[in-house]
């Protein structure tokens, strides 16, 4: 019987199918941000490169963001989104269009 190479298979696919949910946690623009997005966020990022992994903000300045496609404003800019646990969110401010502090509340 050749039963090892199907099992083999199953592993990899099931395995494959797994590690892909994850990486789509962490990942997922416009959509509630997770702790894993946060943790990836680094000093000095570039302002577009957050906004191509968070997607648009959900508050500007804590005024609800109404813009298909936000820039970069100025340094006393602060930009929030919601987060994916109750009552969480997180803050960000950018110095010179690259991040420069980042504030989260209740992520888990």
């Amino acid at each position: 019987m050749k039963v090892f190479p199907q099992i083999s298979l199953m592993f990899i696919l099931v395995a494959a199918l797994l590690t892909g949910c994850d990486e789509g946690e962490a990942q997922n623009p416009d959509g509630p941000v997770t702790i894993q997005q946060y943790n990836q966020l680094e000093n000095r990022m570039e302002f577009d490169d957050v906004i191509d992994m968070l997607g648009q903000p959900d508050l500007i300045n804590f005024k609800e963001n109404t813009e298909d496609e936000v820039e970069f404003i100025d340094e006393n800019t602060l930009y929030s989104w919601d987060g994916a646990a109750p009552d969480s969110g997180i803050t960000l401010r950018f110095r010179d269009g690259k991040l420069s502090s980042k504030e989260q509340v209740g992520l888990e």
